[in-house]
């Protein structure tokens, strides 16, 4: 890709996160991209959300050309926008910021600077609109309510599980976390939420009330039966109350099988619903990067991008019931985590951790910064600043070894093992 280009959408980045929706706006009505060329899919949540909007994206696809928008990408930005089995080409990205660069440039004489993200928005949708797609998986990039990604209508929302994360935008408590989560309801558009947490369950069926839109608890709509779960990935069969699915899926983790479980009780709620054979396809093709992820067998090598508690707790269930011996955790975190609860999180998993840095320079946390912390917590610490120098360092401990803690170190692992970056098989 043309660096120039890329350095400036980069640069935008340092506009950091703007929560208003008028900037994104204006560059769609002034670019001419308007979401209401496609039909849309819509998912947000604390986590989930990327292998839910995965899932309804390749089930879609079985039948229809279907774009996927997730964020952020593990080792290149294209991974980020996905038309039919396609990422969006170097050239397709050069040609859009040179054609609209003067778009982009009045909003900040007019309003204020786009940030990377909005405009990174405005291209996927023109993409997917350029390439013929009629059905679109969006992922909310960051809350809901004033995230990018809300300007769509789509035809069902989707909130995955509400949990802390970015308590300093979202606000302090589940309530206001989850009001933001359900920001991306639209008026009488049907809701689907795995949330069972009685406090931010409250506020979506309140916010639902308020547009008219139905709400579906996956939990009541549902039912897992006769579930195989390994390290390759979940077998069982799920009964809703439309229908009955034999699922053989290669994302493995329990919690994988509830995102499965919110995605069918999604597509079985559109106006125009995917055929069983579509959605047991569609599954068994899909798989999640950098998500509970087996990269290497000898040693096991498992990454997952957990980076807030509540995934932590969520990874730790998962392989507990997975990997039997105990493993050696490599963690890298971004400055603005909650370490101490993040690292506790992890400890049921194992007493022997190395602290690295993940690639992402001017948000990349010490490590030495967290040995105090990790010290109090863990039998074993270990300080390793290099990220491809500490992981050499794991293979050889004679355990399995878990990466996990920022998407920003999966991406440098994912480079390494040289693994794929597709969503599907």
């Amino acid at each position: 890709m043309d660096k120039e280009i890329l350095d400036y959408l980069y640069s935008l980045k340092r506009e950091g996160v703007k929560m208003d929706l008028s900037v994104v706006r204006g560059l769609s009505e002034t670019t001419g991209i308007s979401s209401d060329l496609f039909k849309s899919m819509h998912v947000a949540g604390t986590n989930g959300k990327g292998s839910t909007a995965c899932l309804l994206y390749n089930v879609k696809n079985a039948r229809e050309k279907t774009g996927l928008y997730t964020s952020p990408h593990l080792v290149y930005f294209n991974e980020r926008i996905i038309s039919g089995r396609e990422m969006i080409p170097d050239s397709y990205i050069e040609g859009f910021i040179r054609k609209h660069m003067d778009e982009i440039e009045s909003q900040k004489k007019f309003n204020r600077n786009p940030t990377f993200f909005e405009v990174t928005t405005i291209m996927a949708f023109g993409y997917f609109i350029d390439t013929g797609c009629s059905s679109v998986s969006v992922e909310v990039g960051l809350g809901g309510r004033l995230d990018a990604t809300n300007i769509i209508t789509p035809e069902i929302s989707v909130i995955t599980h509400i949990g802390f994360d970015h308590a300093n935008i979202l606000g302090g408590s589940l309530t206001s976390i989850a009001r933001e989560k359900a920001g991306i309801i639209k008026e009488g558009v049907p809701v689907v939420t795995g949330e069972n947490k009685p406090e931010a369950l409250r506020e979506i069926i309140r916010v639902a009330g308020i547009r008219h839109s139905r709400v579906i608890r996956v939990n009541e709509y549902c039912r897992i039966v006769d579930l195989e779960a390994s390290l390759e990935g979940n077998k069982f069969r799920a009964v809703t109350e439309k229908d009955s699915y034999e699922i053989s899926s290669s994302m493995p983790g329990k919690y994988q099988v509830k995102n499965i479980a919110t995605a069918i009780s999604a597509l079985e709620n559109l106006p125009d619903p995917p055929s069983r054979k579509d959605i047991e396809t569609g599954i068994s093709t899909a798989r999640w990067p950098g998500r509970l992820e087996l990269v290497r067998t000898e040693p096991t090598v498992i990454l997952d991008a957990a980076h807030n508690p509540p995934a932590a707790s969520t990874l730790v269930s998962a392989l507990k019931e997975l990997v039997k011996e105990e493993p050696v955790i490599l963690v890298g975190q971004l400055k603005d985590k909650d370490y101490y609860s993040f690292l506790s999180a992890l400890r049921p998993l194992s007493g022997r951790i190395i602290l690295t840095t993940p690639d992402e320079e001017s948000r990349a946390e010490d490590p030495e910064k967290l040995m105090p912390i990790a010290l109090r917590i863990y039998r074993e610490v270990n300080v390793i600043k290099d990220p491809v120098e500490a992981y050499a360092f794991a293979l050889n401990q004679s355990a399995p070894v878990i990466v996990t803690g920022s998407i920003y170190l999966i991406g440098i692992i994912k480079k390494l093992e040289n693994s794929s970056l597709y969503p599907f098989k």
